[in-house]
């Protein structure tokens, strides 16, 4: 959502000037925390992973883009709507000395030159793929698509310690120079200096889930790399389901997109794997690198998933509203995650279930999921209506529909167990649910016979119900 990240470390030795060339400085924009542009590409056959968003490998490979040629390839790619003479792409800029430790001195160019230039150097000197720094670039201020480039274009000096959690950028560190030079020193600072990183791999860190200030909490996260670590120490949130399942749009409250979209947008500007993020067998990515889901209105089709038996897969089904669809999405985005006991909980993204778990079976671990009553009141939540309940109990007890009026997204209660109904596909009714520890989120055919005699209805159909 937001950058955190301001070094002003020994050695480092800016100038002053913010900015000598023919761009004008902007407002401050954070398109981490808005609804990103959406990317034009669907590429990449990985999901979204916490711990692993982009591997050191890639990272770290100064020669990802191998020479200007290409790297003004990819700016004129990703910025092409821009055409004023002030857009990134086209402007020129000048580089300022620097000496530091971890960065080698500037070999390039001294005088104004294409932002390319600027990018293949300083590449080149601090070891960055210059990948990187034009992903961050857009999904920060959207600073290739914009006339005038933003005071605050990579998001760097920008702590979250304004009103409520805001940005606080330092005046400073404003320009394109500054910026763009700010984020590629931190970065590679970070690759050799392990007391400046704030989730260190190898270990299991509580990421929040938005600013501190929203009270939506954290969950564990497994941080395998010094490439994924950086990304958190500059931006430190991870996305919710919420997030995941919506992009390029918001999510909930408790939603935060800064990581989610670089993931995404990396993908979408065909730069190939991040080496991140984990294999989903049989499945098409969707854009926020989660199981495919398309929704029209109250139509949503089952995605093909290993997670979704095969006789449905592909199909759709009509929910009563288009905010039950909604909803039924938000649930199909969380197939394949673990069943955590106590995760969720009254409309609650997943989470390690420590709060309503208490350290029982697998809760309060480093797994985050949902469980049965987690994911059904998730469903409702997210399609706009009240949630159903915490518990199973406080949920079956306003059981209310006879099975022959049963609609997609009603609940089916069981012996402290619900899940949610998806129909009779081809004559056969299916559901998708949490079950239990070690089984991940499903849709199966309803083979229990000791389900309640009602059904829970927690939306208000239309008249006339399909």
């Amino acid at each position: 959502m937001r950058r955190v990240l301001g070094v002003t470390g020994v050695g480092l030795a800016l100038v002053l000037a913010l900015l000598v060339g023919t761009a004008v400085l902007g407002a401050v924009t954070d398109t981490g925390g808005q609804t990103p542009k959406p990317v034009t590409a669907t590429a990449g056959g990985t999901a979204w992973k916490a711990g692993n968003i982009i591997s050191d490998a890639v990272f770290y490979d100064p020669a990802g883009l191998p020479d200007i040629t290409a790297i003004q390839a990819a700016l004129d790619k990703v910025g092409g709507s821009c055409t004023a003479a002030t857009c990134l792409r086209l402007a020129q800029f000048t580089p300022q000395p620097y000496h530091l430790d971890w960065c080698q001195d500037w070999a390039g160019p001294t005088g104004p030159q294409a932002f390319a230039s600027v990018l293949f150097y300083l590449a080149r000197s601090c070891g960055i793929n210059p990948k990187v720094a034009i992903v961050i670039i857009e999904k920060e201020s959207q600073g290739l698509t914009r006339p005038i480039p933003s005071a605050a274009l990579t998001g760097f000096g920008c702590p979250d310690t304004g009103p409520g959690g805001s940005a606080n950028c330092s005046a400073d560190q404003a320009g394109v120079w500054n910026q763009t030079f700010g984020m590629f020193q931190a970065f590679a600072r970070l690759r050799v200096d392990p007391t400046r990183v704030n989730y260190l791999e190898g270990q299991t860190h509580q990421i929040l889930w938005n600013v501190a200030e929203t009270g939506c909490g954290s969950g564990p996260v497994l941080v395998e790399n010094r490439a994924t670590a950086t990304l958190y120490t500059y931006t430190p949130y991870q996305p919710n389901a919420a997030s995941l399942a919506a992009y390029p749009g918001e999510g909930d409250r408790c939603s935060s997109y800064g990581n989610r979209n670089f993931f995404r947008m990396w993908q979408g500007y065909d730069f190939g794997p991040t080496g991140g993020g984990q294999a989903i067998a049989g499945a098409t990515p969707n854009p926020a690198g989660g199981v495919a889901v398309q929704v029209n209105g109250p139509m949503i089709t089952i995605p093909s998933s290993p997670a979704v038996a095969a006789a449905v897969a592909g199909k759709t089904i009509q929910a009563p509203t288009a905010g039950v669809a909604k909803g039924l999405a938000a649930g199909f985005a969380a197939l394949g995650m673990p069943y955590v006991w106590g995760g969720g909980g009254d409309g609650a993204g997943p989470n390690n279930g420590c709060a309503r778990g208490g350290g029982d079976n697998n809760s309060c671990g480093s797994e985050i999921g949902f469980d049965c009553s987690g994911l059904t009141a998730y469903v409702a939540v997210q399609g706009g209506y009240p949630s159903p309940g915490g518990s199973s109990g406080e949920q079956r007890s306003r059981a209310s529909i006879p099975w022959n009026a049963g609609v997609p997204g009603d609940i089916i209660g069981f012996p402290g167990h619900v899940a949610v109904y998806l129909g009779l596909i081809d004559g056969v009714p299916y559901i998708l649910e949490a079950s239990w520890v070690g089984t991940p989120i499903h849709i199966v055919p309803l083979t229990r016979t000791d389900h309640d005699t009602l059904m829970i209805r927690y939306f208000t159909p239309p008249t006339s119900t399909p």
